[in-house]
């Protein structure tokens, strides 16, 4: 096991008081790597910090330390994941928060999906599909994520703890036609004994109320939606390329003025307002 691994939110804190004596400027306290990957290119340099949490609870929890010893300077950025759709409040202002479910749904909701579709995607199969379905290859992944994000949100809902890791798109998206197999996905959800029938089931889907589709869909769900609709419906994409090639390009096709332009630049200009002199951006 890394180091990495072994993180609690006190070694994270600690990490970000040790580093004060080297390090005058704001940190950022971000969830893992990945999160690492976008952010580093992006932030002021010399003037932030960035800390890799290992996790949202980590983050949320360095951050709970840092504001009770009074340590100015520490920005913690995390995915929402489900906390606008349940009402769970921010509990730091010392913390901000994605305004779609994670960092991959904000990238493919943005025109890095259209760059990433051009330098992967065969232009006349998606041309064709989107005439062919009535809608934009955006609204179809989105489509198509609902399926997984519903359940994943009726699931935190209901306390039912289903192994997602074991129902994902590449078990239940057919690759020939990119549909869900929707009755498979909810015939194994119930088959793992985390859900008591497929009636509750469904009648517990029934229950969700209508939701913005960002705020329900999993990012990772969405590149892996994504990556199988490249290897036929929408290109030639070949299996070796995986759900990291495709989540790194869409970091890489990030265009920086969206950055500064869209939730993430207003939140921390304001965290940056309220906490002068130091700097994230």
């Amino acid at each position: 096991m890394t180091l990495l691994g072994h993180k609690d939110a006190g070694i994270v804190a600690t990490e970000v008081i040790m580093t004060r004596q080297l390090h005058g400027g704001s940190f950022l306290i971000v969830e893992g790597e990945d999160d690492h990957k976008f952010w580093s290119p992006r932030v002021a340099p010399g003037q932030c910090e960035l800390v890799i949490g290992n996790g949202k609870p980590n983050v949320e929890g360095a951050i709970a330390r840092l504001d009770r010893s009074r340590f100015r300077g520490a920005l913690g950025v995390v995915d929402d994941d489900f906390d606008v759709l349940t009402g769970r409040p921010r509990p730091s202002p010392n913390l901000i928060a994605t305004d779609t479910h994670d960092l991959e749904c904000t990238l493919i909701r943005s025109p890095a999906l259209e760059r990433v579709l051009a330098e992967l995607g065969t232009m006349a199969k998606i041309r064709e599909l989107e005439d062919r379905q009535g809608q934009s290859i955006r609204g179809a992944i989105l489509e198509r994520g609902l399926e997984f994000g519903r359940l994943r949100w009726v699931a935190q809902h209901r306390g039912w703890e289903i192994p997602f890791e074991k129902l994902g798109p590449e078990r239940f998206l057919k690759r020939e036609t990119w549909l869900v197999l929707r009755n498979e996905l909810h015939a194994a959800a119930v088959e793992t004994g985390a859900v008591p029938s497929i009636g509750d089931l469904r009648a517990a889907l029934e229950t969700l109320p209508v939701a913005d589709p960002w705020l329900v869909c999993q990012g990772h769900d969405l590149v892996s939606i994504l990556r199988i609709g490249l290897m036929r419906m929408l290109g030639s994409l070949k299996s070796s390329k995986g759900v990291d090639d495709i989540a790194a390009m869409l970091r890489s096709a990030f265009d920086d003025q969206q950055l500064h332009g869209g939730h993430f630049g207003a939140a921390i200009r304001g965290w940056e307002q309220a906490n002068t002199p130091y700097l994230v951006l």
